[in-house]
């Protein structure tokens, strides 16, 4: 009953952009972002178990994180998939298994830049798809920029359009 026009993810990331508004009201934006990546990353641990179902592709594993990524652009400057596009009628679901933290602070800023074909396909994968669900315990949902909590979520594309303008 929700709807998000770029990308919502689940998973660390999600967290993170939850947890950041803790640290607003103390820190500067930056500050407060680089204050509940430290959060997240190294007192509530990385990985989730989850079966993540890409279309009629079942996946059971632990992940760190899932992006569904109808747009290019998220969490302040993010750009995990550079060829994700509003208008492609596809979802590019990146999945991240769960590694250990020195694995993804490497992984963190080629997944950020879009640079995820470098990564080993055993620790990151990209698939177009046009519904993605995950099922877990306490899935954190963020559907740009909005977190929820469910342990069931289904995300698919809609069938309603929208038109953007803007100067040449």
């Amino acid at each position: 009953g929700r709807y998000c026009l770029t990308i919502a993810c689940s998973g660390i990331d999600a967290r993170i952009a939850e947890s950041v508004h803790d640290f607003s009201a103390s820190l500067s934006g930056k500050g407060a972002y680089l204050a509940s990546v430290a959060v997240n990353f190294i007192a509530r641990g990385i990985g989730q178990h989850w079966t993540v179902t890409l279309d009629d592709e079942v996946i059971e594993d632990d992940f760190a994180l899932v992006s569904m990524c109808n747009g290019r652009h998220y969490g302040g400057g993010f750009t995990p998939v550079l060829e994700a596009r509003m208008n492609d009628g596809l979802l590019h679901a990146v999945l991240v298994k769960k590694i250990s933290k020195l694995q993804f602070a490497v992984l963190f800023g080629k997944y950020g830049s879009g640079r995820y074909r470098e990564l080993p396909p055993d620790i990151i994968r990209v698939s177009d798809a046009r519904v993605v669900r995950i099922q877990g315990d306490d899935i954190v949902t963020c559907l740009d920029g909005e977190c929820s909590h469910s342990t069931d979520v289904t995300l698919r594309l809609s069938d309603k359009k929208l038109n953007f303008f803007g100067p040449a």
